[in-house]
C-alpha cells in the first residue's frame, strides 16, 4: 500500500507540504490536523484506498465509505 501511495503524486506533493509545515513549525497542530483531513478525503474519493481494502479485507458489499467508487467493485 505504501509503495502505491508513493506513486501518487499529489499525495505526496500533500504529504510533503504536511511534513515540511510541521517540521518547519509554520502550521499550527490544527492545521497540520486540518491538511490531513484533507488527504483522507481525498484519498478515499479516488480508487486507491477502496481498491486497496476490497482486495486485502472482507468488506461487505453494503460498504460506503467511498462512494464515488464503491458501485465499481
Amino acid at each position: 500500500m505504501v509503495k502505491q501511495l508513493e506513486a501518487s503524486p499529489s499525495a505526496m506533493a500533500m504529504v510533503d507540504e504536511i511534513a515540511e509545515g510541521i517540521a518547519a513549525d509554520k502550521i499550527s497542530p490544527f492545521d497540520a490536523m486540518m491538511h490531513f483531513c484533507k488527504l483522507c478525503k481525498d484519498l478515499r474519493s479516488g480508487d486507491l484506498i477502496c481498491a486497496w481494502h476490497k482486495g486485502s479485507l472482507s468488506v461487505p458489499e453494503s460498504c460506503d465509505v467511498c462512494p464515488p467508487t464503491a458501485k465499481k467493485f
